[in-house]
């Protein structure tokens, strides 16, 4: 079997001759030329038509209710509150995420609920806690923002 292996190795596709090419006629060369440019355009066509094939269906999938469309959510917990946890995913607090349009609204009941037990617990009105926050967008199209403490 090893000398079965060794002439698999030295013939086959993996050995290309050089091969003089100015001996095709130009005429032929053309031809080959279109051919090659008929090739490229076939398979860029065919890529391109899975691609779209791809972003229908799943455009079908979330009109239809099989898929949830995604949401981007920035995470704004009270201050007592570094993270939530949800199905085993830790998401934390100060983050952009990009999640399931249902775990985006539990996300948003957590943080409203967060928000509501700090003005409990502080003693003041629900409205200071929604005042801006200097809230910046950065470079990297992070958001900055500094949380109001009383």
């Amino acid at each position: 079997m090893a000398t079965d292996d060794k002439k698999k190795a030295t013939t086959g596709p993996q050995m290309k001759a050089v091969v003089d090419t100015s001996i095709v006629d130009p005429k032929r060369m053309e031809e080959l030329r279109t051919l090659a440019k008929t090739k490229v355009d076939k398979e860029r066509k065919t890529a391109a038509e899975a691609q779209l094939l791809e972003q229908f269906t799943k455009e079908e999938r979330q009109v239809g209710g099989l898929d949830e469309e995604l949401v981007t959510i920035f995470l704004d917990f009270a201050p007592y509150c570094d993270r939530a946890m949800i199905d085993g995913v830790i998401y934390f607090n100060g983050q952009t995420k990009t999640v399931r349009a249902s775990v985006a609204d539990v996300l948003n009941e957590m943080m409203s609920m967060t928000w509501k037990h700090q003005s409990e617990i502080d003693g003041k009105s629900e409205n200071f806690y929604r005042k801006s926050r200097s809230q910046r967008v950065t470079a990297d199209g992070g958001v900055t923002s500094h949380i109001l403490r009383a």
